[in-house]
């Protein structure tokens, strides 16, 4: 551990090649006109989704103990918010076969996309960042991983990015950015009570 730490440390003092990071999505933004292959189901258009809130939330990749904490996290939540009016689309870098066994091992009702090729993390500018996911070490870090690790199913290999920090972004129905919410640290996301805030607000 001593080691690992050490080289997140040192790694944190390399520059960041996150593309466009002073290009942000805000509030009051257009929801760009997407085609989202989900592993289970239809492609689908975003365009198609009109007249439904959305979440778009950003993860790391399937073997992620932070991401599987945060998965479960909105899982736990799913009767109260998730709807036919209320659609998460949840994003990994992992592969779709790995990401189509843990949707189904981990029962996800949510509109799962593999995107190995960074193409939506680079349209959302979900940055990779070593310096943040060095401080998210000491951002309840340890809770939400242990956590995480015993919520597992099953085993998987890491298929991703360590330094990718998470993001995530209500649409309303008009397909307008309500919330873009861009990690701090590693394993930072919207509370789930926010979200939920949000979703249930006619």
């Amino acid at each position: 551990m001593k080691h690992f730490l050490l080289w997140l440390f040192l790694l944190s003092f390399l520059p960041n090649f996150s593309p466009a990071q002073n290009h942000k999505f805000k509030q009051g933004d257009k929801l760009p006109e997407l085609i989202l292959s989900p592993v289970y189901g239809d492609t689908i258009k975003t365009s198609e989704l009109k007249d439904k809130k959305i979440l778009i939330t950003f993860n790391r990749y399937v073997s992620c103990p932070l991401c599987n904490f945060r998965t479960h996290e909105l899982l736990a939540a799913y009767d109260s918010i998730m709807n036919k009016d209320f659609i998460v689309i949840s994003v990994y870098e992992s592969s779709k076969e790995q990401l189509t066994e843990y949707t189904k091992q981990e029962d996800i009702p949510f509109l799962m996309i593999a995107d190995p090729e960074e193409k939506l993390y680079k349209t959302f500018r979900v940055q990779k960042n070593w310096w943040k996911s060095f401080a998210g070490l000491f951002r309840d870090y340890k809770r939400k991983h242990s956590g995480g690790e015993k919520l597992f199913k099953s085993k998987y290999e890491r298929d991703g990015s360590l330094n990718r920090i998470g993001a995530d972004f209500l649409i309303d129905e008009n397909g307008i950015i309500q919330i873009a919410y861009y990690g701090k640290f590693v394993g930072d996301h919207l509370p789930v009570e926010k979200i939920m805030k949000w979703a249930l607000k006619r």
